[in-house]
């Protein structure tokens, strides 16, 4: 998808013509309730039920041992080694 930066949207929305920017706001409008819909049915998803993962014959990749420490987030273990 390309990325348009809100600058160029509000270009275009002033040259619209008056009676046209009704539209373009439900428009907006539709494409906002569209995307929580989305979002609610992701976080609603018995995601339970889906198939393990498969990893292939390696298995998962090996990683470090992390901690969490309030106020700063994941520390790995053993530091950038």
């Amino acid at each position: 998808m390309v990325s348009v930066a809100k600058d160029e949207l509000y270009r275009l929305i002033e040259a619209l013509p008056e009676k046209e920017t009704p539209v373009v706001k439900r428009f907006l409008e539709f494409l906002l309730i569209q995307s929580k819909n989305e979002d609610q049915a992701w976080l609603e998803a018995e995601l339970g039920e889906l198939p393990p993962y498969d990893w292939g014959p390696e298995g998962p990749p090996k990683g470090k041992p992390v901690r969490y420490e309030t106020g700063i987030g994941l520390i790995i273990e053993g530091g950038k080694q």
